[in-house]
Order: C-alpha cells, then structure tokens, then sequence
C-alpha cells in the first residue's frame, strides 16, 4: 500500500470538515441582510436584557449558545422562512437552533443545548438596527 491514496483520503476527509459558517446561507437565512442587530432575549437567563452583534454572515444567528466556535452543523429542516439545525462543538457542548425569519430585518431564535456541562435555553427577537462600525 503506497502513502499517496491515504494522503488523498485524508485531503478529502480535511475538506469535507470546513465549518458551515463559512459556507454561505441558504433557505431561510438568504434573505436576512447582513449588519448591526440587536438581539432582545425572550426567556433564558438574560430575559428582558439585550445585547448587539455584527452579523456578517447570517449563520451566526444558528449559533447564539456558543459564539464562533468551529461546529459541526446538520440543517433538520430549512423552509421557505424558517430553518432548524442541530450542531455539535468540542467536548461535550451542543446546541440546536430555530429561526424564523419574519423579514430580512427581523427573526425570531430558539436555541438551546448544553454549554460547559450546564444547559442553555434562550428565545430571542432579532432586528437589524444598522451597518457594523
């Protein structure tokens, strides 16, 4: 057995493992508009509290529970509004996310999961309120 086929495989394992937020959105997220937006938690911890980030690509709305960790993603279902992906980070952490993508200025998120060996649950309205500084 030459090195050369192990050395492919491996290439096209490596290649095949590129996290999906790098990817770009499909389905229900292609229409949210990219910018600042203001995330207002519903219920979790953080209830009636708001926080902005910068969406540069709309997959980091799947992602709340675990910031820009490299995760694997699985899309259960992705229909004309509204997505649902289940995703897994190192260790032990996990989550699984909903978005309803009301307009492309607004959606609302449900995300739970485990994170540092504790579960998470959040509900969120998500607007955009303007461009990244």
């Amino acid at each position: 057995m030459t090195l050369r086929p192990l050395l492919a495989g491996f290439a096209v394992l490596c290649l095949s493992a590129v996290p999906t937020a790098a990817q770009a959105p499909a389905g229900a997220l292609s229409s949210i508009q990219t910018g600042l937006w203001q995330l207002r938690a519903l219920s979790g911890a953080s209830q009636g509290g708001t926080r902005s980030i910068c969406v540069r690509n709309p997959g980091q709305l799947l992602q709340l529970g675990h910031g820009m960790q490299n995760c694997q993603r699985r899309v259960l279902s992705d229909s004309g509004n509204e997505i649902s992906v289940r995703y897994e980070c190192r260790g032990s952490d996990w989550g699984q996310t909903s978005v309803r993508v009301e307009t492309p200025r607004l959606a609302n998120i449900d995300t739970q999961g485990i994170r540092g060996g504790g579960p998470f649950h959040s509900r969120y309205e998500a607007r955009r309120t303007g461009s990244c500084s």
